[in-house]
């Protein structure tokens, strides 16, 4: 018999034997304890206001309380403008071993989920003992970066293996899209132009 340790929150382990039925059976349950984490989370989201994210103030404190669960301060919101981009990034700090999943605008990032890495350095800092877990390679963390303008809401779903309460930061930044030079821009033109002139030479051999 062997001890498979799954972290989803009620569901903390599944006895598995060699047994396609028992394996078949430990998946349902993680499965089904997957979907009444995002219906929980789903429910909680209509209930909560919104923390109003400030962009490039640097890394701000927030607390993980139940696991499975948005963090304290989920969900935040922030209204991207036209030719921005926006970087939200999360780092563990204390206990090393908490994993975290993002829901954006109510739905899971299945694609994004925290990997333990060394960040690199942050203009601004703010809160010192975020910027020390980000660049700490063995916190995980995740960075998502998002310029469609509009109006977005970020959960932080924590596991919260090392113990709850767990600490944890998020912080916002926002720059300006790259803008295309005027030399590239002409550069661009003259290619374009030379493109419709060899189409309307082609087209006269014809």
């Amino acid at each position: 018999m062997k001890l498979k340790l799954f972290r989803n929150g009620w569901l903390d382990f599944c006895l598995l034997k060699n047994s396609q039925l028992f394996k078949g059976i430990c998946m349902w349950l993680k499965f089904t304890s997957k979907l009444l984490t995002i219906a929980a989370f789903s429910m909680s989201a209509l209930s909560a206001s919104a923390a109003v994210l400030t962009a490039n103030t640097g890394w701000m404190a927030d607390t993980l309380s139940s696991r499975g669960a948005p963090t304290d301060s989920s969900p935040y919101s922030f209204t991207l403008g036209a030719g921005q981009i926006g970087s939200f990034k999360v780092t563990d700090q204390f206990v090393m071993g908490d994993s975290f999943d993002l829901y954006v605008n109510g739905s899971p990032l299945i694609a994004l989920s925290s990997t333990a890495f060394a960040g690199t350095a942050n203009s601004i800092v703010g809160d010192v003992f975020g910027e020390n877990g980000w660049l700490n390679s063995g916190y995980e963390k995740f960075d998502y970066i998002f310029s469609t303008a509009g109006l977005y809401t970020f959960s932080v779903i924590g596991d919260g293996v090392g113990g709850i309460p767990a600490g944890l930061y998020v912080r916002l930044d926002v720059k300006a899209g790259t803008v295309p030079e005027p030399t590239s821009l002409a550069l661009i033109g003259l290619g374009l132009a030379g493109l419709a002139t060899a189409r309307r030479r082609k087209a006269k051999q014809a």
